[in-house]
């Protein structure tokens, strides 16, 4: 714990009664955020179950602005936390069996309310709870105790091919959702002459599901390890039901096993502790498709009558006979060793999963009745449509494609396949590093696989190269937060937008990585999962004026004057991100549509300098 920590942990403790209103759940040192962005000031963070207006609120029951002269930063409490407070059984369960994204920063210092008990001890009110929800409920302590239980089957893959570069022969398609990504995938689709193999995280679109029965006719087959994950919000039906309506068009032509995970309740043992979060579709043995974005409504929008959610996700399609025989062997591999360890029927395990879900899902604010924070209900976002980036097919082809796989390793059995390719790639930057993640979790240190890598790319940083980072906003908050008290920070290089779900990089205009794994410490070593390394280019010339337009659109992680704002941090290994990040010029683009993005000529524009005011942003006084 930092001193700063403890100083606060102090203030906290002499004023807990300033804190012990209706609807407070925790309260915790931290960092301010103040509409949506990072301030840099240290903070006392208390989360409540629901914000409100003032007007709503009794006048004793709201909470402090500040304490002395450190801020009062009031959130509302996550779906998790909320559930957490209530039924933290569930909650539990809903953890241990979720999906990559949900995964929480620890707080050590978090105390709950009314009882003034850390979270995390055995006297606190949600451990009590725990404790007889365990004895009261067989299922869900079941649940719990399968997780622990369930034996490790060590990934060891047989006739597989080395994960080689491979000089591609063939046409390269390359596109991008939501603008292109369903009508590319369905083309690939229908193309299908003899067979698919299938690696999926998400298969939860009944639009795909349509087109897999509808071109899977006659004598062609279908090969499927398929992950069991929390629901997608948007999803048409369950994995189960897609597995169920696949077996019942295709019969003995379909084959399909749930994944090797910790977290399936349909696999015995576990190989990947996290997640089966592969994207690769083998088509015919001569092709491939590889994406960021699952089979659901999200990643995958239909855009006439798109879900409440459209991702930005990146595709392409290679049709190479070597580099698909590649990707097959290891599917093959995933399939068979699936195969031999799975559960028939898990019953009142699955059942209390499901449960769980439900009850999470059900303390998730609706789209657009999230609490406000001034006096009036905010205006509603007017979003402007924009031309969709078209799909584009490369027939000249003739360059490097190298297969990336977590969680191979190299020759030596320990050093991770995708790291050390990765590690490369951005240490042997020369200009630009643009990258754009659905997360960037904070490190513990910058000595871990992980922590290296997120160092690799502060060194780029301090040695004045353009890196710019983007990731969904939904988590850059909490994640940027937890990078200001430990590990590497990034915060300044980092923008946030909406629906992010990608897992792409351009490197000096010249290497794209197109992928699926997220940046943690699991997505980079433990999970399976799987990407292209492109040396081309032309295809980054397709992804890098996307990957700018973005940029344009999104906003910064830190406020303007963060730096000036911000105490001393103790940065472990690479040096702080400067406050004006280097920014290379480029020839001036035309401005671009909020929805889509712009045609893929666009051209890198210069990003805005940072400003070195000092000054507060306003801070509207709604609680609770």
């Amino acid at each position: 714990m930092s001193t700063d920590d403890g100083r606060l942990n102090q203030i906290i403790k002499n004023n807990l009664g300033k804190f012990s209103k209706p609807g407070v759940l925790t309260v915790r040192p931290g960092y301010e955020i103040a509409g949506g962005q990072l301030t840099g000031r240290r903070a006392i963070v208390a989360t409540v179950r629901a914000k409100k207006p003032l007007y709503q609120i009794a006048a004793s029951d709201v909470l402090p602005d500040a304490i002395g002269g450190d801020q009062v930063d009031v959130r509302e409490a996550s779906p998790y936390q909320r559930l957490r407070s209530v039924d933290p059984l569930a909650a539990d369960i809903s953890q241990t069996y979720r999906r990559p994204e949900e995964d929480e920063p620890e707080w050590p210092g978090e105390i709950e309310l009314p009882t003034g008990q850390l979270l995390s001890s055995a006297r606190s009110n949600v451990s009590k709870m725990l404790t007889t929800q365990r004895a009261r409920r067989p299922a869900g302590a079941q649940a719990l105790a399968r997780h622990v239980k369930k034996p490790n089957l060590p990934y060891k893959p047989q006739d597989c091919p080395p994960l080689a570069p491979v000089v591609v022969k063939g046409p390269v398609t390359v596109a991008v959702s939501p603008d292109a990504g369903l009508a590319t995938l369905t083309q690939y689709l229908s193309a299908t002459q003899r067979s698919l193999k299938v690696g999926m995280y998400d298969f939860t679109s009944a639009t795909i599901l349509a087109e897999f029965q509808k071109d899977l006719t006659g004598a062609k087959t279908l090969q499927m390890t398929l992950d069991s994950p929390a629901p997608n919000p948007t999803l048409d039906q369950t994995d189960w039901d897609t597995v169920k309506d696949l077996n019942a068009a295709l019969d003995d032509r379909a084959q399909i096993a749930r994944a090797l995970t910790r977290s399936d309740p349909f696999a015995s043992a576990w190989s990947f502790p996290y997640a089966y979060h592969i994207k690769v579709i083998a088509r015919d043995g001569d092709a491939i498709w590889l994406s960021s974005g699952n089979l659901n409504n999200s990643n995958e929008p239909v855009l006439s009558h798109p879900p409440s959610a459209e991702d930005r996700d990146w595709h392409v399609i290679v049709a190479d006979e070597a580099l698909a025989s590649v990707f097959a062997a290891y599917l093959d591999f995933d399939y068979k060793t699936a195969l031999q360890h799975q559960t028939p029927d898990p019953g009142d395990v699955e059942r209390a999963i499901e449960e769980a879900h439900q009850k999470k899902q059900r303390e998730t604010n609706a789209p657009g009745q999230t609490a406000f924070h001034s006096k009036k209900p905010p205006s509603p976002k007017v979003t402007v449509p924009a031309k969709p980036v078209a799909a584009k097919t490369f027939a000249k082809t003739g360059f490097s494609v190298t297969p990336l796989l977590t969680p191979d390793t190299l020759d030596d059995g320990t050093t991770g396949q995708y790291l050390s390719q990765m590690m490369k790639l951005i240490g042997q930057a020369q200009k630009t590093v643009y990258i754009q993640l659905q997360y960037i979790e904070a490190s513990k240190d910058d000595t871990s696989a992980y922590g290296a890598l997120l160092k690799a790319i502060a060194d780029k940083i301090a040695d004045n190269l353009d890196v710019r980072l983007i990731v969904h906003a939904e988590y850059a908050q909490k994640w940027g937060e937890k990078m200001l008290q430990e590990g590497v920070d990034l915060t300044a290089n980092i923008r946030t937008m909406p629906n992010v779900h990608n897992k792409g990089f351009v490197i000096d205009s010249n290497i794209v990585v197109v992928s699926s794994q997220n940046f943690s410490p699991a997505g980079v070593s433990d999970n399976r999962d799987a990407g292209v390394l492109i040396e081309s280019p032309a295809i980054a010339g397709y992804f890098e004026p996307i990957f700018l337009a973005d940029w344009d659109r999104s906003v910064p992680l830190r406020v303007r004057g963060f730096e000036a704002a911000a105490a001393p941090k103790k940065t472990r290994g690479a040096r702080a991100a400067p406050a004006k990040s280097a920014q290379k010029k480029a020839p001036a683009r035309k401005p671009v549509a909020k929805r889509r993005t712009a045609p893929a000529k666009a051209a890198r524009k210069k990003a805005p300098a940072r400003k070195t005011s000092a000054k507060r942003p306003a801070r509207k006084r709604g609680r609770r």
